[in-house]
């Protein structure tokens, strides 16, 4: 549609779409350089909302992408300029109320991130909870806000272990659960066996019951991230025949993280599945 400059088609469809569904669209269309001649041109057609939080979306994009995966201290100045200049632009856009529902809480949900970049972890909270007040159990919204109360950001284990427990919703519960473990392990990757062996056996009921899960078979946004993250936590448990079934069960629906925690790639990733040619 956007290619075809079917505009009016293009927002329909996007307005119609379950809320992780949403979520999917603008992240394949703006968290890369693929679609910028398309997405330039949209934008230059006229004004609308969706526009706005596409363009959003993209600058958060373009915010992170000038960062990089550094540590703060490691970042030039040009870096810090060039993440500081596109994280205003993402705000000024998330900040203006959207009429449309599935907008506001799409944009609410954005800005948690957003926010998290700009040092300003009371306004990811409040971000936050406008998200999940119109729709409870916005993927988006909570993987985002797990990553501000995470201990390299404003948060610590406990913080982040109570926010893991509190969702009402089970599915959800268990992908924040396991993406809790893996970023347990994610802390202690550099540290000793006894340090590792030591996070094993304090968690190692929660490790047990999220490893006797089986693999999500639907398409799922929640569903990709779990199955990613179990196999995850099985491959730094050495669990290779769990590691695997998950694996299977993905197919080519490898997602960056959590792997780059620990150094692999998706491609990486699908050579580690025997089943997978």
């Amino acid at each position: 549609m956007l290619e075809q400059k079917q505009w009016q088609a293009f927002e329909k469809v996007a307005l119609g779409l379950a809320p992780d569904e949403l979520t999917r669209l603008l992240d394949g269309l703006c968290l890369s350089d693929y679609y910028d001649p398309l997405l330039g041109q949209y934008q230059k057609s006229g004004t609308s909302e969706l526009r706005r939080l596409v363009a959003a979306v993209h600058a958060t994009f373009r915010a992170w992408e000038a960062r990089s995966g550094a540590y703060a201290r490691e970042l030039s100045q040009q870096q810090i300029d060039g993440f500081s200049h596109y994280l205003a632009q993402a705000h000024a856009q998330l900040m203006q109320p959207f009429a449309t529902p599935v907008l506001q809480a799409q944009a609410a949900a954005r800005l948690v991130r957003v926010a998290m970049g700009l040092g300003n972890p009371e306004l990811a909270r409040a971000a936050y909870e406008q998200c999940v007040a119109m729709q409870p159990t916005n993927l988006l919204a909570h993987i985002f806000y797990f990553n501000v109360l995470t201990p390299k950001w404003f948060g610590d284990e406990e913080a982040l272990e109570d926010f893991v427990d509190e969702a009402s919703d089970p599915n959800l519960r268990s992908l924040l659960q396991v993406m809790y473990l893996v970023e347990l392990q994610f802390i202690v990757d550099e540290e000793t066996n006894i340090v590792k062996q030591e996070m094993r056996s304090k968690n190692q009921h929660r490790i047990k019951e999220l490893l006797a899960k089986n693999p999500r078979i639907d398409d799922t946004l929640p569903s990709i991230y779990f199955n990613n993250y179990v196999a995850c936590l099985s491959e730094n448990l050495e669990q290779t025949a769990i590691r695997n079934q998950f694996l299977q069960a993905l197919g080519n629906r490898i997602t960056i993280y959590p792997w780059a925690y620990f150094g692999l790639t998706p491609q990486a990733v699908r050579k580690l599945n025997p089943s997978v040619s």
